[in-house]
């Protein structure tokens, strides 16, 4: 006999030292299934166990968390599409820490917590429903109770298994438990997002100014009305605050509530909107081109004829006015019409046909003014009248308020009756014939209302023959006028602020709640909530016949092992696992009945068959975890890739425009990815758990506290981490961690994607629209095409540099760009620059103070004539009093200037002067010209004046210093400035417009790359810039003012005022300008002028060559998808985690040793056939002292087993 023999047979003498005996319980057990059983074999309710997750608290109150959830959700939709979001933040401004956690990562966080908990639940559940079918009053068959093995079970199998046996509990708790995992974890994660929205909130709004009186109309109503309509008209200027092209509203504010002044926010209160119609019939026409036209107007004013003067001009237009002015040709007054028609006017357009006008179209118009209470509305930013809603009848404005006789006086001349000094663009009489040349129209233009009417319409020409049409032109212009006019009026002197209800309304960024998802949300939840309740209440129906839970090997062995009076009628573990009775449990035991089940789900003997497997389940096997391997290595290899894809992008396209398809993707399907990857950790985890005792068995020594004892499948895998750490299975613990950071990983690759705007660009080539060199021919058309000084350069330097209007298409502050054509490239919607490769144009200018050591160019003045002559020599010696000069070198010279005092006013004052210069010899050679065509001269005097009625006589006919008649010069500045045109290579990027956004130089500045123009040379070139930059800069009639105010009379005094934001170089009473202070805004201002010459006469360039063109891109705005890059390393760091724990998983995972995986009742009963474990009983102390082993032994039957026995009886297992 072998010696392995001999000690089985030790083994089996050794039983005759237990208590009882497996056979002895056979012999006292309980009564069979269909016996006339007693009331008293069943335990008392009381007696009975159920865990705490079944019972009615727990799951009510689980229910009324979804139930709630669903209740908030519901809450939360309702509020984002009644408020337009959740959260708001301005434009400029990030959400605070608080919003975004609770908007992008809690949600997901309370689904992976309601995951958490839920999953106990579940657990009990599933592995509580085999003693729930043991103790239905009939039993189960082994099928349905010892063999089943739902905790092991892949999440989403178990339910469909439940489901074909009738299980409903488990049905139901599995189903809500992938309900919550795999519906509403990712889709809760996807429900809010980001987005703009336009907001509004309730305030209280007051007037602040309105019309009060019309006695102070005529000195502020004044020609600074018609420059600010000429930049609104033809220079894209804004409107002023609270006025638009139909007039203007009383300007108002809120005064509670939200009063930021943000982009994008409007205010909205109720307020007088003050307007102007026309009514207009037509003129009846008599006379002759010979003779003259006639006008009758059918009420008493009929025109003397009015001989239009026969050109070469297709078209000529007149707007004639009621009162007569010098600065007029004609009026309805001159003309006799009488009193009674002072408000209206004569509007009529033109054709000529062999240069005689003779196809006319005329229309008397007199307007009506009227106020209205309305529903105003203004960006809160810059009083920008959006629109306003009538809310009562217009009523006519009473002449108190508002003087329509200075109004009509004023647009009908282009300037008020009375004049008094005031800076120059409230005084200047504007010419519009440069902007409507182009139409073909006669010089000059009868009236500054026609350029008004042409640029509010901007229609064909042939368009205006229709009466409909010339009113409604004129009418805009009336309107606009009359609405800067009000502007101009209004006072907050005495105003009532009348407090009444406002709102303030702005685009915020706002977290919204997707419109689809929540419903889908809102759904599960409700059904996670039937399921609850309905487990609720098949659970309260239910019975358990169990003492305790079942939750270690050592007490599922109790349920037949004899315990005083409670025992079994089980003779061995495969009466219950292959017999054909059916089995039940009382009293926390398990027993048998000879009663067929009629309704056994299963056959018997297909289920044996079925768990006679391999003991190393599918989910631990090298195969699939070599699979899982993959699938992690795959995870990190996309995210890496994605991640660098997007970087070398700038981002990914959007999937879809759609915002729920969008949140699917971006949201949806990487939380799915987690909410995959923990279910599958819950199922390794659980078989580490189950097997982590056998383990422990299987090395011998193990005490009953690590092995038989342990409950390691009664909690979540979550929750067992302290347990498994108390008993230093590390493994376990490392399985428990990197399962819990499958919550996490959730968390994190829901906010992983984020969207924002970016730029792209796309390869183009453009064709060329001019060359970069100038036709001298076509500079001197611009420059001396009008009798009247080119003014043009200068208003929109004005407009620029003090609304804020934007410069011409294709210019810079300093800097002209040739342009390329960008309307031959298709535009796509989203198409936001276009860059290519151009040549940039500039006037580089250097201004010096003049007689000083750091100039070698002098300056000195002529009284007899007035000049300024300025000597470019290398010696700093000036000619003394009396002494002609010698001009030597290159001499230069301005114009005559004329001394003019502002007064009869004896003391301290002031003069500017400002010229550019042309050589002093009538000979000049061409070096002469070059160098006096590059001179501006600038001068500031301080002077103390004594006015006489006849200037003292002198002898000097030049003097060094500035020695006029009635006046002694104190102090004086001269400034001189030499201009260079440059040009060099950039890279440019315009709008759509051509208003240029962004450039870079790509090669130096410099005069020698510009060419020089055609027909012409550099002097003629520089001299047809001064004169468009300079024939209006200085006062009046090259007069120079002496002057005792602040007062900016002419162009260039202005645009310095505008550009320092002071008057200082204008006091009488401080010293003149330091040079210092003075050159740097000389020479901005004097390259602005420059490149607003070019900007706005590109046609002085010759076109480019056919076919030409240049290197570019196209720059599309798009959204695009990118990686937060904290979210991407957690995602990848976590993920990485469970790479390595996945290979240490699999590297350490419990080797075969059981015939079975012990994940059911019968397979762990199995491991105890004739073990004495199974009969024993001993007090704790000397039970804690056992050592359990799992091998060979000889059970009580006699017969060898393998399974669990304590030593000394069992031969430990060899690993074969």
């Amino acid at each position: 006999m072998s010696k392995e023999h001999h000690l089985l047979q030790a083994n089996r003498l050794n039983e005759q030292e237990r208590k009882h005996t497996w056979f002895e319980a056979a012999i006292n057990g309980l009564p069979v299934i269909g016996s006339n059983a007693k009331s008293t074999d069943l335990p008392s309710p009381s007696r009975c166990w159920k865990p705490i997750t079944l019972q009615a608290p727990l799951l009510l109150g689980v229910a009324g968390v979804t139930f709630s959830s669903t209740a908030i959700l519901i809450y939360l939709s309702w509020k984002s599409r009644n408020d337009g979001g959740l959260a708001f933040a301005r434009p400029d401004e990030d959400f605070s820490l608080i919003v975004v956690f609770a908007s992008f990562y809690l949600p997901t966080l309370l689904a992976v917590t309601l995951g958490m908990f839920w999953s106990w639940v579940d657990l009990d559940t599933k592995r509580l429903e085999p003693y729930f079918q043991l103790s239905k009053p009939h039993g189960a068959s082994a099928a349905d109770s010892i063999h089943l093995h739902y905790p092991f079970d892949f999440v989403a199998i178990a339910p469909i298994r439940a489901f074909k046996r009738r299980h409903w509990s488990v049905f139901l708790s599995g189903t809500t438990t992938t309900v919550i995992f795999w519906l509403i974890t990712p889709l809760l994660g996807a429900v809010f997002t980001e987005n703009r929205v336009t907001r509004s909130l309730d305030s209280t709004a007051a007037t602040v100014a309105d019309l009060v009186s019309s006695t102070t109309s005529g000195t502020r109503l004044d020609a600074g009305i018609m420059t600010d309509a000429y930049g609104i008209t033809w220079l894209g200027q804004d409107f002023p605050d609270f006025v638009t092209a139909d007039g203007a509203v009383a300007p108002f504010e809120l005064k509670s509530g939200d009063r930021s002044r943000d982009s994008g926010m409007t205010w909205t209160a109720t307020t007088n909107l003050y307007t102007t119609e026309l009514i207009c019939t037509p003129a009846k026409i008599g006379g002759n081109p010979e003779t003259g036209h006639t006008f009758d107007n059918g009420r008493g004013c009929r025109t003397d004829p009015i001989a239009i003067p026969s050109g070469s001009d297709k078209y000529c237009a007149f707007y004639i006015g009621y009162f007569n002015d010098p600065r007029i040709a004609w009026s309805l007054v001159y003309l006799g019409c009488p009193r009674s028609a002072s408000h209206s006017f004569l509007a009529i357009w033109a054709a000529s046909e062999n240069s005689t006008y003779t196809n006319i179209t005329a229309l008397f118009c007199e307007p009506t003014y009227a106020v209205q209470r309305v529903e105003a509305t203004v960006m809160a930013a810059n009083n920008t009248l959006v629109k306003s809603v009538p809310v009562g009848p217009p009523v006519a404005l009473s002449n108190d308020l508002f003087n329509t006789t200075d109004f009509e006086y004023l647009i009908g001349v282009g300037a008020p009756a009375q004049s008094p000094r005031a800076e120059v663009t409230r005084t200047e009489v504007i010419d519009q014939w440069p902007r409507i040349k182009d139409l073909n129209v006669k010089w000059p233009v009868g009236g500054n209302m026609v350029g008004f009417a042409l640029g509010a319409s901007q229609r064909s020409p042939d368009d205006y023959f229709d009466s409909t049409v010339l009113a409604s032109s004129f009418q805009a212009a009336h309107q606009l006028l009359f609405g800067l006019a009000i502007r101009r009026l209004v006072s907050n002197a005495t105003v009532t602020p009348g407090l009444r209800h406002g709102l303030a309304t702005s685009e915020v960024k706002a977290i919204v709640v997707v419109s689809v998802l929540p419903v889908v949300v809102e759904v599960f939840f409700g059904l996670v909530t039937l399921f609850i309740l309905t487990l609720l209440a098949l659970s309260s129906t239910r019975k358990i016949q169990l003492r305790a839970d079942p939750a270690s090997i050592a007490e599922i062995i109790d349920l037949i092992k004899p315990s005083g009076t409670r025992t079994s009628n089980v003779s061995t573990a495969m009466d219950l696992c292959q017999g054909t009775h059916p089995i039940k449990l009382r009293d926390g035991k398990l027993s048998t009945s000879p009663a067929n089940l009629a309704n056994a789900s299963t056959p018997l003997a297909t289920v044996t068959k079925s768990f006679q497997t391999s003991a190393r389940p599918l989910e631990m096997t090298m195969k699939l975890g070599t699979l899982f391997l993959m699938i992690l290595c795959g995870a990190v290899i996309v995210l890496v890739a994605v991640y660098v894809q997007i970087s070398r992008a700038n981002g990914l396209p959007l999937p879809s425009t759609n915002q729920t398809v969008k949140q699917l993707v971006l949201n949806y399907i990487p939380i799915m990815f987690a909410t995959l990857l923990e279910p599958f950790w819950i199922l390794l985890n659980r078989m580490l758990c189950i097997l982590q005792p056998f383990e422990e068995i299987r090395q011998g020594r193990a005490k009953p506290s690590q092995s038989l004892d342990v409950k390691y499948t009664s909690l979540p895998p979550q929750l067992i981490f302290w347990r498994a750490l108390r008993a230093r299975h590390l493994l376990l613990v490392a399985v428990c961690l990197i399962g819990f950071s499958a919550n996490f990983l959730a968390v994190a690759l829901g906010a992983l994607f984020e969207e924002n705007w970016v730029q792209t660009e796309s390869p183009t080539r453009y064709f060329s629209a001019t060359a970069s060199t100038i036709n001298q021919t076509a500079l001197d058309r611009v420059t001396q095409g009008s009798p009247n000084p080119y003014e043009e350069p200068l208003f929109v330097a004005q407009s620029n540099m003090t609304s804020g209007t934007k410069l011409p298409p294709w210019i810079t502050p300093h800097l002209f760009f040739t342009p390329f054509d960008t309307k031959a490239t298709p535009r796509q919607k989203d198409t936001l620059l276009y860059r290519g490769s151009t040549h940039g144009i500039g006037l580089q200018v250097q201004c010096l103070q003049l007689n000083s050591s750091a100039s070698n160019t002098k300056v000195f003045h002529d009284r007899t004539y007035q000049d300024f002559f300025v000597l470019k020599t290398q010696t700093a010696t000036l000619p003394n009093a009396n002494e002609t000069p010698q001009l030597e070198g290159i001499t230069c010279m301005t114009e005559g200037f004329n001394d003019a005092l502002s007064g009869s006013v004896n003391g301290t004052q002031a003069a500017e002067i400002f010229a550019a210069m042309t050589p002093f010899s009538q000979n000049a050679s061409k070096e002469e010209q070059d160098f006096c065509s590059r001179q501006l001269i600038a001068a500031f005097f301080r002077a103390n004046v004594t006015v006489v009625d006849t200037p003292p006589e002198t002898s000097d006919s030049r003097a060094s210093d500035f020695r006029a008649p009635g006046y002694q010069l104190s102090e004086a500045l001269y400034v001189g400035c030499e201009l260079s045109i440059q040009m060099a290579s950039f890279d440019v990027a315009v709008d759509h417009e051509g208003y240029v956004q962004e450039y870079s130089q790509k090669t130096p500045l410099s005069e020698a790359a510009f060419p020089l123009p055609q027909l012409g040379n550099i002097s003629s070139l520089h001299n047809g810039i001064n004169t468009a930059m300079w024939s209006k800069t200085s006062s009046g009639s090259q007069e120079t003012f002496w002057h005792t105010d602040l007062v900016a009379d002419s162009w260039l005094k202005y645009l310095i005022k505008s550009r320092m934001q002071s008057t200082a170089f204008l006091d009488p009473s401080l010293p003149p300008p330091s040079a210092s202070a003075i050159g740097p805004v000389l020479e901005d201002i004097s390259a602005r002028l420059f490149a607003i010459v070019l900007g706005i006469n590109t046609d002085i360039f010759l076109p480019a060559a056919a076919g030409s063109t240049i290197p570019g891109v196209t720059i599309i705005q798009v959204k695009r998808v990118f990686m937060s890059r904290p979210m991407f390393v957690v995602s990848i760091v976590l993920i990485a985690l469970n790479l390595i724990m996945a290979v240490l998983y699999y590297a350490k995972r419990p080797p075969k040793m059981l015939e079975e995986m012990p994940t059911t009742i019968a397979s762990i009963l199995k491991l105890v056939e004739g073990s004495g474990l199974a009969m024993e009983t001993a007090d704790a102390k000397i039970r804690a002292e056992w050592q359990i082993g799992y091998g060979r032994y000889v059970g009580t039957d006699g017969k060898p087993h393998i399974g669990i026995e304590r030593k000394p009886f069992v031969v430990p297992w060899s690993g074969r």
